[in-house]
């Protein structure tokens, strides 16, 4: 598996045949998540398994009212200090993001609708995305700066 090729990821089928493992993914209107357990991860890249997460991958969380916020990418521990690997995992990450959006996509998650059936959490959710709106609670750094 080389960066070129991850880079090329598009779809399921692509992160499929990467060779790492089984892509495990479930994407619904509150969120959800995409991507490899650990261990193989792990494997197929010679690391150690404890430096990543669970699952590393793609993930989306809910702001709630229907609206899905942003997708992120999966993070490892900085104890990983191969560029090359790091290369790798950011690059394997990203490409879960790219399929994560094209499942949402493909599901009608996306929708805009029409004038029977607007769309109003599609338009929500792209309008978040757009403003890079990642979490429907505020970090005590923002209250600080409010009070």
């Amino acid at each position: 598996m080389t960066l070129k090729e991850i880079k090329k990821v598009q779809t399921l089928e692509d992160l499929e045949n990467l060779g790492i493992g089984k892509v495990e993914y479930e994407i619904s209107h509150r969120g959800g998540s995409l991507g490899f357990r650990a261990k193989d991860l792990a494997k197929a890249l010679d690391i150690e398994e404890y430096y990543l997460p669970n699952r590393f991958g793609a993930a989306c969380n809910y702001l709630g009212g229907g609206v899905r916020g942003f997708i992120f990418p999966s993070n490892y521990a900085d104890e990983i200090t191969s560029k090359k690997k790091r290369a790798l995992l950011n690059a394997i990450a990203e490409a879960c993001v790219r399929v994560y959006e094209r499942l949402e996509n493909e599901s009608g998650l996306n929708d805009e609708g029409d004038d029977d059936n607007p769309g109003w959490e599609a338009r929500a959710t792209r309008e978040a995305r757009r403003q890079g709106i990642r979490s429907a609670y505020w970090e005590i750094k923002d209250m600080i700066r409010t009070w």
